[in-house]
Order: C-alpha cells, then sequence, then structure tokens
C-alpha cells in the first residue's frame, strides 16, 4: 500500500503531564514538524483523562498554536486503555499511531513504521528490546527494567505471544482497517490494553511486526508498583476472555456488541 496522500492520526492518551510541560510542548511541535516537512496529511488527538493539574489549560494552548489537535476531555480518570479506545475510535487516518506524551520514542521513528507498512504488514510495534544497547539513549532504573523483562517473558507465555519481546512499548501503528475490527473488541481500561491490542490482533490474523525504536526515559514515570500489579491483573483477564470467548473473534465487527 502506499502512505502518498494518506492522513495519518497520532493518539496521544494524557493525564498529569505539567510536570513534564517542555517535553509535551517539544513533542508536540516535533510531531507538527515532522508532518509538515514530509507534506503529509495528519490529526493529533489528545485525550485529556481527567487530569487534576493545569494539563488542560496547556493542551488548549498547543491546540491554539496547531490546526490539527483534537481534543478529548473527560474530568474523570478512567485509565490509558479507555483513553486509547476513545482516541483511536475516533481516529480517521489510514494509518493510526499511539504515542506517549512525553515523547519518549521520537516521531521520526515512523518513517521505519510506513516502511512495514508498505511490505503489507497491519500492525507496527516499537521495541526497546531489539539491539537496546544501540536505541535505548536513557534507561529506566534496573528494577524496572528487571520487573518488565519478567513481565514480558509472563506475556508472551500467558497470551501466546511468542516473539513479541516489547508489547508494552509506548510506539505502535496500525492500518485503519486492523483497528476497527481490534480495538472495539478491547476491555482493557488501564495499561495492559497493550498487550490486549496485540492478542486479539493476532487472533484475527493481521500481520504483526516488531521493530527497534529509541527510547529515552523521561525519569518520571506514572507507572509504579500498582500499576505493575494492575497489569498483572489484566493480562490473566485477557487470557480469561480469551478463553471464553468473550471477545468474539468469530464474529463480524458490525455484529459485536461493543461500547463505542
Amino acid at each position: 500500500m502506499s502512505n502518498s496522500g494518506q492522513k495519518i492520526s497520532v493518539v496521544i492518551p494524557t493525564y498529569n503531564e505539567a510536570i513534564r510541560k517542555n517535553a509535551m510542548a517539544n513533542h508536540l511541535m516535533a510531531i507538527k514538524e515532522y508532518f509538515e516537512k514530509r507534506d503529509k496529511f495528519y490529526e493529533i488527538i489528545i485525550v485529556l483523562d481527567g487530569p487534576t493539574d493545569n494539563t488542560p489549560r496547556l493542551v488548549k494552548q498547543y491546540q491554539g498554536e496547531n490546526k490539527n489537535i483534537q481534543i478529548i476531555e473527560r474530568k474523570q480518570n478512567k485509565g490509558k486503555g479507555y483513553s486509547l479506545r476513545e482516541g483511536l475510535m475516533s481516529a480517521k487516518g489510514k494509518i493510526v499511531l499511539f504515542t506517549d506524551m512525553d515523547g519518549a520514542t521520537p516521531i521520526y521513528m515512523l518513517d521505519k513504521f510506513l516502511k512495514e507498512f508498505e511490505k503489507g504488514y497491519d500492525i507496527v510495534i516499537g521495541s526497546r528490546e531489539i539491539e537496546k544497547e544501540k536505541y535505548i539513549k536513557k534507561h529506566q532504573p534496573k528494577w524496572k527494567e528487571l520487573l518488565g523483562d519478567f513481565g514480558n517473558i509472563l506475556i508472551q507465555v500467558v497470551l501466546g505471544l511468542k516473539g513479541i519481546r516489547d508489547t508494552q512499548c509506548g510506539f505502535k501503528a496500525f492500518t485503519d482497517e486492523a483497528l476497527k475490527n481490534i480495538i472495539p473488541r478491547t476491555t482493557v481500561d488501564r495499561w495492559g490494553i497493550d498487550f490486549e491490542i496485540l492478542t486479539i490482533g493476532k487472533k484475527l490474523g493481521y500481520k504483526i511486526i516488531e521493530i527497534p525504536v529509541e527510547w529515552t526515559d523521561s525519569g518520571d514515570s506514572l507507572v509504579g508498583i500498582k500499576g505493575y500489579i494492575n497489569t498483572l491483573k489484566d493480562l490473566f483477564m485477557t487470557k480469561w476472555k480469551l478463553v471464553t470467548g468473550a471477545y468474539q473473534l468469530n464474529k463480524n465487527i458490525k455484529d459485536y456488541n461493543n461500547r463505542f
């Protein structure tokens, strides 16, 4: 497939980002410059997940400087997964990327992704585990890396995602066709949404490739021990829904009873 002239959507779930407002400003500006330099149609969808700081004011300021920014604002915090579902389902692009607001992975990594879509892949995901010494600019604390490594092995074993070494990197892209068939089936509202998406996508037969991306730890991640525990719960809930047929993988998405 050719990407010439096609709109690309960038979805960014956002909570309390005022603490790293410079990183947020730099990331949004980098996205704008990236697409304008390449003369590509694009939209940025920022989903405000009930922030309690002045993130909404900052985001609306950036929207005033870039007409391609759309904002989905919600007063109640419901989690990354819920926010991604909102943003991804409203995206109009033929290719849809989601990324973190801190810009841990720079937007120009999308160049590599678009080449994989040209080859016929449906889902392209960034990895911090492939060639990590070359691509990781700043590592997480060692305890987080060890927990992440253990979690990735567990995810591969429990969900049948063998070979996908980093399911949780916040830089993933999809064709609109794959997205529309996967996202309405998802149910996880928080951090486990990443492996739920990949599990459903693989079971539906979509072609997935994992490629290395640059990544820099921001040093102020909002994911603590509680987040890891909840993600573990999401893992086994995803497995249970897979086993019990709750995702209704044999049904056409038009007949699927989803919440959006």
